[in-house]
């Protein structure tokens, strides 16, 4: 059972996977981020992710790849900023999180930039539990134990067996966001968006 903890720890994950495998190929109409995550999907272990943080952008769309999501009340939040700057989730965030989602959840997250606290994630799906923040730990350490405590060849099966009902994304679904006027956007947008970004990303901790 390992762990990725702290701020750095997806780019540290990216520049190990590059180097891993330097010769190796990414799939067409998938960038860097989509192919780590498509991969972390498909592993034959189970991955759990637990939050007790801000997930942004390509660190949210990391953590959606995951199994199994587990988020922080109070402490966690978890967002898609990217239409703030004129620009779509590089990472595959318009991919996962409609099919976490649905259509209209996505699209309402997506385009409104909000930052989501575990309540409401837990609620539209991005997380399987909203916890107190004194229960996490505990709570997805003794779910990795009884997991761990499987026979090897369980894990495997049964994650084939369920994507046999939910099977991944067609790369093609990708490819889609490639042909967006993104760019002419982002130009437009690129004096502003800091600006925005302040004024429309309220901090979910804060009470009103």
């Amino acid at each position: 059972m390992a762990q990725l903890t702290g701020p750095d720890a997806l780019p540290e994950a990216t520049r190990a996977a590059i180097a891993a495998a330097p010769d190796a190929t990414i799939p067409e109409g998938m960038n860097i981020l989509r192919a780590l995550s498509e991969e972390v999907r498909s592993l034959p272990q189970v991955t759990i992710g637990k939050l007790a943080g801000f997930a942004r952008g390509a660190g949210n769309e990391f953590f959606m790849s995951l199994d199994m999501r587990f988020a922080a009340i109070g402490k966690s939040g978890q967002g898609q900023p990217e239409s703030l700057m004129g620009i779509l989730p590089g990472g595959g965030g318009t991919v996962t999180m409609t099919r976490l989602a649905g259509r209209a959840r996505a699209l309402e997250l997506i385009l409104g930039a909000e930052l989501v606290g575990a309540e409401l994630a837990e609620r539209y799906g991005l997380i399987n539990r909203a916890l107190p923040a004194g229960e996490l730990d505990a709570f997805v350490g003794s779910l990795a134990r009884r997991i761990a405590a499987l026979r090897p060849e369980v894990i495997p099966i049964t994650k084939a067996a369920v994507d046999a009902i939910a099977p991944p994304t067609p790369r093609t679904a990708y490819a889609v966001r490639e042909r967006g006027p993104v760019l002419g956007v982002r130009r437009r947008c690129h004096r502003t968006r800091p600006q925005a970004a302040r004024g429309r990303y309220p901090d979910p901790r804060r009470r009103t």
